[in-house]
């Protein structure tokens, strides 16, 4: 339906950053009508914290509490790990944001994914 991709100028670490980038992705979801959302992210340890998110307080905690109330926009969520090789199409859309061009929406799929679609929903095909 949709993507995008942000850069975020300032990180404490992968997992912190993965967090504010999984809430920030919830909008557009949300603002194309979606009511059944699978948020994947290739950071296990992130996984990990959101499932014990009511039993600890990490460094992290307040932006897991932000996605969760965004998440109950949606009639259905699901929030998991997905390894990297499984997040390929993710990884090259990031890559097409830098300092300069700080953030990227596509509503058509961009060519520089065009092949990783193809090959993802027809494996052993191309």
């Amino acid at each position: 339906m949709a993507g995008q991709a942000k850069w975020y100028e300032r990180c404490l670490d992968a997992c912190a950053t993965e967090a504010m980038a999984c809430r920030d992705a919830l909008g557009l979801p949300q603002q194309c009508g979606v009511q059944k959302l699978h948020l994947e992210t290739d950071c296990l340890e992130l996984v990990q914290l959101w499932e014990k998110r009511e039993e600890q307080r990490s460094a992290i905690y307040p932006v897991l509490m932000e996605i969760k109330d965004l998440s109950l926009v949606f009639f259905d969520f699901l929030f998991t790990f997905a390894s990297r090789n499984c997040n390929k199409v993710a990884h090259v859309l990031t890559r097409q944001v830098t300092s300069i061009e700080t953030s990227g929406v596509w509503h058509e799929t961009p060519d520089c994914v065009r092949v990783l679609l193809e090959s993802e929903c027809n494996p052993g095909h191309i």
